[in-house]
């Protein structure tokens, strides 16, 4: 039985309780646990977002299928804004006063609300074969995989989801919890199960990262960022880098060392943004080796990599600016705006210009940026 993000969660908390004795001494007095098993920590806000999350997906795609019923655009956006008409599949999820729009950064809520409308629309024509000008179905080559696709080639099942792991959960956990908004606040009254103020922030930018207290030991159950993290891990790991950062930090919060705690929130920022930049140029390079021989294929992935450059937009780094972003997007698909954006114009050419954009801003990955 495949458990939500919030009961996946729940069960490796309480499962880390047995790792408590692993300890690493710091040279301030204190010690950092190898998982993470901090007193009053609480991020249930954000599982249940990841769980909201996965389900608008799974219900956006329910119309991937040749025929399938059009989908809800009414529906798709109460899941995503004021969570009425018990949509989801739990009463933990449509009882939660939490909501996904709300943490959207503002300057994007209304743009994911015109994508829900557009997939609904693209939706009405799963009795199509999708093809240049004509919204429909596609099959991938092994018959094995079906995609809807606007009638410029675009899957907005995917510009939904990983640009909402960026406008959402990656502006949430990089720019917003770990920024001097949310740290600046008080460290010395503790809540019961939620610890100071400082404290609970932290965690909750650890819950917007989808992974288990006792990551990169367990990488069973990963969601959205820790999925996408662990992706990389044979070419280029940041699976460790990114626990040791929510580690080392949230360690130093409660010990009152806010110089390691800043030191810990420019790494996580530095190595959080690299995951988004790395997981953009593997979906680029898969798109790049089917475009010419499987064209169902190399749209979904050229889809996803869409999303998550668009996501590099979010975050609290400033190695590639907004501007850049849309100029890479634009120059790639035609416009930044994926309702507009076309897959048909994509060429070889132009993704390897994409590749050689994003790694001129990020330049970490330049070495990588063809085998990722």
């Amino acid at each position: 039985m495949k458990l939500s993000a919030s009961k996946f969660f729940l069960a490796a908390t309480i499962a880390a309780v047995g790792f408590s004795s692993c300890e690493t001494p710091t040279d301030n007095g204190y010690t950092v646990p190898t998982t993470y098993n901090f007193d009053n920590v609480s991020y249930t806000g954000q599982t249940n977002r990841l769980d909201m999350m996965a389900e608008i997906t799974t219900y956006i795609k329910t119309a991937h299928v040749s025929g399938a019923a059009a989908l809800d655009a009414a529906k798709i956006k109460d899941m995503y804004g004021d969570n009425t008409g018990n949509h989801f599949s739990t009463a933990e999820l449509n009882n939660s006063t939490k909501q996904l729009k709300s943490k959207t950064i503002s300057t994007e809520q209304a743009n994911f609300e015109a994508y829900m409308d557009a997939v609904a629309v693209a939706s009405q024509s799963t009795n199509q074969v999708a093809a240049n000008g004509t919204a429909g179905i596609a099959t991938n080559n092994a018959g094995t995989k079906k995609y809807l696709f606007s009638e410029r080639g675009v899957e907005y099942a995917q510009i939904i989801e990983k640009g909402l792991m960026g406008a959402c959960f990656y502006y949430q956990g990089a720019a917003v919890y770990l920024g001097d908004g949310k740290m600046n606040v008080d460290n010395e009254t503790v809540e019961p199960g939620e610890g100071t103020e400082m404290e609970h922030h932290f965690d909750e930018a650890f819950g917007y990262f989808g992974v288990p207290t006792d990551f990169p030991t367990n990488t069973s159950g990963l969601v959205f960022w820790g999925k996408y993290c662990n992706k990389h891990e044979a070419v280029y790991p940041l699976n460790q880098k990114m626990m040791d950062g929510f580690l080392k930090g949230r360690a130093a919060i409660s010990a009152k060392d806010l110089t390691t705690r800043d030191e810990q929130r420019v790494e996580l920022k530095k190595q959080w943004e690299l995951v988004v930049a790395a997981t953009a140029l593997y979906y680029l390079n898969k798109g790049k080796d089917d475009l010419t021989t499987d064209q169902a294929s190399a749209f979904h992935s050229l889809s996803e990599a869409f999303g998550f450059i668009m996501s590099l937009k979010y975050g609290a780094n400033s190695n590639i600016s907004e501007a850049q972003v849309n100029t890479i997007l634009t120059d790639l698909f035609g416009s930044s705006n994926p309702i507009q954006a076309n897959n048909y114009t994509v060429t070889v050419a132009k993704i390897e210009a994409a590749k050689t954009a994003i790694v001129a801003s990020i330049t970490e990955l330049a070495s990588v940026k063809d085998s990722l």
